[in-house]
């Protein structure tokens, strides 16, 4: 059966993967801080992104929200998000998927970001 991806956000490949950090900020409903964990921004959309670090965050078992601290050009964005799902690679890194949560003006941002990064061909849609 055909699936329509008309309402999917569109998926931005990095030509370049981008160093990022991120935060912990709750695990299972209860706030935490946490110090910024390095990771590499894989892909990016409007609604989520990969992310791949060495930390096991164990997101199975797990309801974890974080703030993504990536660099766009110039502009430094902190994004909020979830933890939506978790694989290990064979090469002791783990990968996340992450879903936004944001609202409409931070996402307009967020696109208007990503539009530039696409005209300077750092990113292409996928």
């Amino acid at each position: 059966m055909y699936h329509n991806k008309r309402n999917d956000a569109f998926r931005y490949n990095l030509n370049t993967p981008i160093v990022c950090y991120f935060e912990v900020t709750n695990i299972n409903g209860n706030s935490t801080s946490s110090t910024p964990v390095k990771a590499t921004l894989m892909d990016i959309s409007n609604s989520g992104c990969k992310i791949v670090t060495p930390l096991n965050l164990n997101a199975a078992s797990n309801k974890l929200q974080i703030i993504l601290h990536v660099q766009l050009q110039e502009e430094l964005l902190k994004l909020n998000g979830s933890i939506r799902w978790q694989l290990q690679s064979t090469n002791a890194l783990y990968h996340y998927g992450v879903k936004f949560m944001m609202n409409e003006s931070e996402r307009r941002h967020l696109i208007a970001g990503l539009r530039t990064l696409t005209a300077l061909r750092k990113i292409t849609v996928n």
